[in-house]
């Protein structure tokens, strides 16, 4: 028998200081093609518990949520994961694993998250700070589309600058910028195409990723880049010494980081995130990194 898809609930609008907000990327379960890397079921299923015991406003999952977006099993175990988060609003980033295999992948994501369709990217407007979801899958999109979707978000972060109830813009966008990962490399699709508009905007605060599965946090031109693949994918060693591409990684610790969300929360002065972790085998979430994000003058 099918499961029910899990279906979040919209984000409502407004936004008061002090309200708090998850966010997590590649939740996906290792294959049994992968069978040399690590399994981190029970890692995985803690950190979707503990994001639900903190009470967010809402929770964004930075893509990869599947490790086969084609597969109905695959899906049918993310609900199973994600039941303690049934009563608080989720919104999802489109990763590459689920564009994997043959098969509605599409279909499948909107299943989970109804209010997004059938949008690829997506604004969410929460009193001063704006969210922006979007798609860094060029290869599973026309060359059209993806041309569009950079027009949106040049325009959206223009009309962010222009309104002056708006304070602060977060961009969520699965494949990072900037990565020291072992595994995958810099996304020059992401470079290319948002980073101008990015830095151009004068109210854009931060540029969140996943997809590398770890922990990463760098500073350009007065903005924040974190990559927070430690969702419960088999996790990615990082670069060490002069293999590093960028060695101004402002997360000190091993080559091989745990797993973690993160907690974003909106003040007066600005947006902060904490980063929690959970070493592998673990039950108990520590304070693993942090950071504060003025907003812009202006």
């Amino acid at each position: 028998m099918t499961a029910e898809p899990r279906a979040f609930l919209p984000a409502p609008e407004g936004c008061a200081p002090g309200e708090r907000f998850a966010l997590v990327a590649d939740l996906q379960r290792t294959s049994w093609l992968e069978f040399w890397r690590e399994q981190n079921d029970p890692e995985r299923a803690q950190i979707v518990a503990a994001i639900a015991r903190e009470r967010p406003a809402f929770v964004v999952m930075v893509g990869d949520l599947v490790f086969d977006g084609s597969s109905a099993a695959e899906w049918e175990a993310f609900d199973r994961l994600c039941e303690p988060l049934r009563e608080i609003p989720c919104y999802g980033a489109l990763g590459n694993h689920e564009f994997w295999s043959l098969g509605d992948h599409l279909g499948r994501f909107f299943a989970r998250y109804p209010h997004q369709r059938p949008h690829r990217w997506s604004a969410l407007k929460r009193g001063p700070l704006w969210v922006v979801l979007l798609d860094s899958n060029p290869g599973a999109m026309t060359k059209a589309l993806w041309e569009a979707q950079e027009q949106w978000f040049r325009q959206t972060l223009a009309d962010a600058d222009g309104a002056p109830s708006v304070r602060g813009v977060l961009v969520l966008v699965h494949h990072p910028p900037f990565t020291n990962s072992a595994v995958t490399g810099d996304s020059r699709a992401v470079q290319r195409a948002f980073l101008p508009a990015f830095f151009g905007a004068r109210k854009t605060l931060a540029m969140v990723s996943g997809h590398a599965h770890t922990l990463e946090r760098f500073e350009r031109q007065g903005r924040a880049f974190l990559v927070c693949g430690g969702g419960g994918g088999p996790r990615h060693r990082l670069l060490q010494g002069v293999r590093r591409r960028h060695p101004d990684d402002l997360v000190k610790g091993p080559a091989l980081r745990d797993f973690h969300y993160v907690l974003g929360a909106v003040t007066d002065e600005g947006l902060t995130l904490r980063v929690l972790g959970l070493p592998k085998g673990a039950t108990a979430f520590y304070p693993l990194d942090a950071a504060s994000l003025p907003w812009h003058a202006g």
